[in-house]
């Protein structure tokens, strides 16, 4: 299943950025599928690029084609995105902050985030295959 979110700066780096007159890049809309053969959330490099500020480490990533280096990122998760129209305002949204993602190579792909495990660990997921609609809690 797919759903689009926002991802931000932590809410830290964002208080810090106000206080200097910083703007805040935010990325909205953002197609993500719900992974659950992924043990950690991956978003798309160019999507972390354009929110304009630095990994806070390396890893190495593992797949089907082999182990290479990655960059980690914190970022803000907003679930669903708010500038969804499926979904109206007064829908409570899913705030995640602080998460640790990884940078990794979505650009063939319809949907540029992979929420893993470390995300869906932390939701209640209801999938209804025959409505097709999924149901996130948290």
């Amino acid at each position: 299943p797919q759903i689009n979110v926002d991802v931000l700066p932590p809410t830290v780096v964002e208080k810090w950025a106000k206080s200097r007159n910083v703007k805040i890049i935010k990325v909205s809309k953002i197609p993500a599928l719900l992974d659950s053969g992924a043990s950690v959330t991956g978003i798309d490099s160019e999507i972390l690029q354009r929110l304009q500020y630095p990994p806070i480490g390396i890893t190495n990533l593992s797949s089907p084609s082999g182990t290479m280096k990655t960059s980690i990122y914190m970022v803000r998760l907003i679930i669903p995105s708010q500038a969804d129209p499926g979904f109206p305002r007064n829908i409570p949204r899913i705030v995640m902050d602080n998460v640790r993602v990884i940078a990794v190579n979505l650009s063939n792909q319809p949907y540029k985030i992979l929420l893993g495990r470390d995300i869906l660990s932390k939701v209640v997921l209801i999938y209804n295959g025959p409505q097709a609609l999924i149901t996130l809690s948290y």
